[in-house]
């Protein structure tokens, strides 16, 4: 399903018009109904606050299916942190400009 159609159903269940999502995101309105004709590139940043006021994630905003690694976040956290854990710094030497 394409970004503005999801948008369009979103918004239909939520009973949220298009200006109240922008308002409510922060995002402007014209940006909205620009993505739901495809005429406007994606910014990362304005997705996630729209999935955020839609309460939903952005892989499945733009991908139409619950995130595979949503409910497992903690799973992974703890399988990842286990153990001993050992971290190293390096500082990197950037050459300069002349």
């Amino acid at each position: 399903m394409k970004l503005g159609t999801k948008l369009l159903r979103l918004c239909k269940d939520r009973r949220l018009s298009f200006a109240q999502l922008a308002r409510s995101s922060g995002v402007p309105l014209a940006t909205v109904h620009a993505w739901t004709t495809g005429r406007k590139s994606i910014n990362p940043d304005q997705l996630r606050k729209v999935a955020s006021v839609l309460q939903i994630s952005v892989y499945e905003l733009l991908f139409d299916e619950v995130d595979p690694f949503e409910n497992n976040a903690d799973e992974i956290l703890k399988e990842i942190f286990s153990g001993d854990v050992r971290v190293t710094l390096h500082k990197i030497e950037r050459k300069r400009r002349r």
